[in-house]
């Protein structure tokens, strides 16, 4: 079943046609308007209303169908009307409220397809990763489209951090200490790494910690460092 064909809408129908179209043909084909042979088709046509507005009113799943719909000549030519179709900008925006509210498979689908019509911005690289990172998968996964974000935005402070913690978490030190430098030289001043460096002074001052007197004071590592700065970021620390 072709749920646009349904409801006699295009692919590119936004939700408030799809819902207009939904109520107006449901309307029509109401069974309580007919009688007979005439009430069963109308049931059995109401139903098919019902499903194909539970098909599109998703965003998800209306995406992914507007993906598999095969690509018909006059495609190529759509009417003044229908040729106003949403930005990037706008998928993006639709990822990030869908991310906000909880809804992370609505989210990922419109990130993917936002980033399929632009990739070139990194936002919608470091929002994805944050999708990514909420539903628990594959932590490689983020760590790639991290990567692509710093990759097209290199002063991107806030990625070369989580990519850091990525790297550490993945046994991979070295690349994890190379992003954390990097962060410290964009941006010294930047509050997570300084209440990074205020949390680290603190942890050497608690009491066990103190170096003996006259021998000199080893400064925290890297890695201890990203620890506890994501251990308070997180809350876990």
């Amino acid at each position: 079943m072709n749920p646009f064909n349904v409801l006699e809408i295009s692919p590119d129908a936004s939700p408030e046609d799809i819902k207009a179209a939904y109520h107006r043909l449901a309307k029509r084909w109401h069974p309580d308007r007919f009688m007979g042979e005439e009430k069963a088709e109308a049931e059995a046509r109401f139903r098919e209303l019902a499903e194909a507005f539970s098909m599109l009113k998703d965003p998800a799943r209306r995406l992914q169908l507007q993906q598999q719909l095969p690509k018909s000549p006059s495609s190529a030519a759509p009417e003044p009307e229908l040729a106003q179709e949403r930005s990037p900008e706008d998928w993006a925006a639709m990822a990030r409220t869908a991310f906000d509210d909880g809804k992370v498979d609505q989210a990922r689908a419109l990130i993917h397809y936002a980033i399929r019509l632009d990739g070139t911005k990194p936002q919608y690289h470091a929002l994805l990763a944050s999708i990514l990172e909420r539903e628990g998968g594959d932590l490689r996964a983020a760590v790639k489209a991290l990567e692509t974000a710093v990759r097209l935005a290199p002063r991107d402070v806030e990625s070369h951090i989580r990519l850091a913690q990525h790297f550490q978490t993945l046994g991979l030190a070295a690349r994890a200490q190379g992003h954390l430098q990097l962060a410290r030289e964009l941006a010294p001043n930047n509050p997570k790494l300084r209440a990074l460096d205020r949390r680290a002074k603190g942890a050497s001052a608690s009491p066990g910690s103190a170096p003996k007197r006259g021998a000199p004071e080893e400064p925290p590592g890297a890695i201890d460092q990203l620890k506890s700065l994501w251990g308070r970021l997180t809350g876990k620390g």
